[in-house]
């Protein structure tokens, strides 16, 4: 009984005191719960604040990102590269830059100049064609029939003077020596005879008229031997060759040797071997180591020309000959209307072949310019003239006005001043990124 009332007690004690607690520790949580959300809503509230100001911080980080991002990584818009939207290719829609970093430039041989005055050298170019110096060709004709025995000298030869070139076996040639051996012995005779009766006339032996008689024989003889020996030579004979003569024996004596009178390059070869010859032309040799340029100068133009002015001879190929031109033509071709304009032009390397076509360009004078660049620094889009100048880390195209031009020179009329900076050497890779880039329309115009 004791037991069963301790037991019950004790029951209802824990019933009291756990209710209590419990009672308090609700209102703990109520308490706790309500300071938890009066401080939700004060941190609520300092949050969108912080946020506010934070987004705004956030987007100017971004864009002060962002722009440091562009700049330090600088687009080239390559040849074949797509253009997207926005700035990202380096090329500046409304200014059109052409951005290039230094060492994209080393790579493209950029180089940057500044515009001076210059002078222009003015010229008239003409057509022509290289001829042989016809004061330097030789066309070899034998003076006697005969027969070829031989041929030593072939088409293009270098023969140099004296050199022989064939050897004729002639009738004609042996009766002229022959001839010339019967004055030569009929000298001797009549030598003889006049010195026998000068000697006989002063031992008062002979008569006086048999002392002229052979004197008179004898200065005939001297006259006859004379003429024999004058026509020998006119056939090529030298002097010694016809002195040889009387000692020359059978087999030799109706042939005779062709030699060059010059020396020179056999530029034609008309004789064979075993060919009758009469009188037609053998050989032509003809000294290459100068030529002449004859150059058509146009009617209209004859004033401008002058003995002496400087000729740049331009070949198919290209190359280029300095001279100067030695003669201009005193009539004008009345089908063509030109007039000759001579140069002598040398040719110790033997490039310039008769028969070649040329363009000769005269160069008049010089004058005077505001502004001269090099011919290869002017490019050409879409039908306009550009010359590209430096602009802050690239280069933009300005349309220019040209003048005068030669082949290294250019005259800027308006675009460019004097002390401007432009692009000197390399402007075609620019001119490729720039038509490339399909913004060439908008070249020197700023949009």
């Amino acid at each position: 009984m004791t037991y069963k009332y301790i037991a019950t007690i004790s029951i209802l004690l824990v019933f009291i005191v756990g209710g209590s607690l419990v009672n308090g520790f609700d209102e703990g949580i109520a308490k706790d719960s309500d300071r938890a959300v009066e401080q939700l809503d004060r941190t609520d509230v300092h949050d969108h604040h912080d946020e506010d100001v934070h987004s705004e911080n956030g987007h100017e980080n971004k864009t002060q990102i962002d722009a440091g991002y562009e700049e330090e990584t600088e687009h080239v818009a390559y040849p074949g590269e797509q253009e997207d939207e926005g700035d990202d290719h380096g090329h500046d829609e409304e200014t059109d830059i052409i951005e290039m970093s230094r060492a994209q430039q080393e790579e493209s041989g950029l180089v940057i100049a500044t515009a001076r005055p210059g002078d222009i050298q003015n010229s008239l170019s003409f057509f022509g064609e290289v001829r042989l110096n016809e004061d330097q060709v030789l066309h070899l004709v034998p003076l006697v029939s005969g027969i070829v025995r031989s041929v030593s000298a072939s088409l293009g030869e270098n023969v140099r003077e004296g050199q022989e070139l064939a050897r004729i076996e002639s009738p004609e040639l042996a009766e002229l020596k022959a001839d010339y051996l019967e004055k030569f012995r009929n000298l001797d005779l009549t030598r003889f005879t006049f010195e026998r009766k000068e000697y006989l006339w002063q031992e008062n032996i002979a008569s006086e008229a048999d002392r002229l008689e052979a004197r008179a024989a004898f200065q005939n003889a001297e006259t006859l031997l004379l003429a024999a020996k004058r026509r020998l030579m006119a056939l090529g004979l030298s002097e010694k060759q016809v002195l040889f003569i009387p000692e020359a024996g059978d087999e030799n004596f109706g042939s005779y040797t062709i030699t060059a009178p010059i020396s020179g390059t056999v530029i034609a070869r008309h004789i064979t071997r075993g060919e009758k010859i009469d009188g037609e032309e053998l050989f032509v040799i003809a000294d290459l180591s100068n030529v002449w340029v004859d150059l058509q100068v146009p009617a209209k133009d004859i004033r401008q020309v002058k003995e002496g002015l400087g000729v740049e001879v331009i070949s198919g190929e290209g190359r280029r000959e300095n001279g100067k031109l030695s003669l201009v033509g005193p009539v004008i071709n009345q089908e063509s209307r030109t007039a000759l304009g001579r140069v002598i032009l040398e040719n110790p390397e033997k490039y310039w072949k008769p028969g070649q076509f040329v363009t000769g360009e005269i160069l008049k004078r010089t004058m005077s310019t505001a502004v001269v660049v090099p011919s290869n620094a002017v490019q050409n889009i879409d039908g306009e003239n550009i010359i590209f100048v430096p602009e802050g880390d690239g280069f933009r195209p300005v349309s220019i006005t040209l003048g005068r031009s030669t082949r290294d020179k250019t005259e800027i009329i308006s675009g460019l001043e004097a002390g401007d900076r432009y692009v000197a050497e390399g402007a075609f890779s620019l001119k490729a990124i720039e038509v490339t880039s399909g913004v060439g329309s908008h070249a020197g115009h700023g949009h």
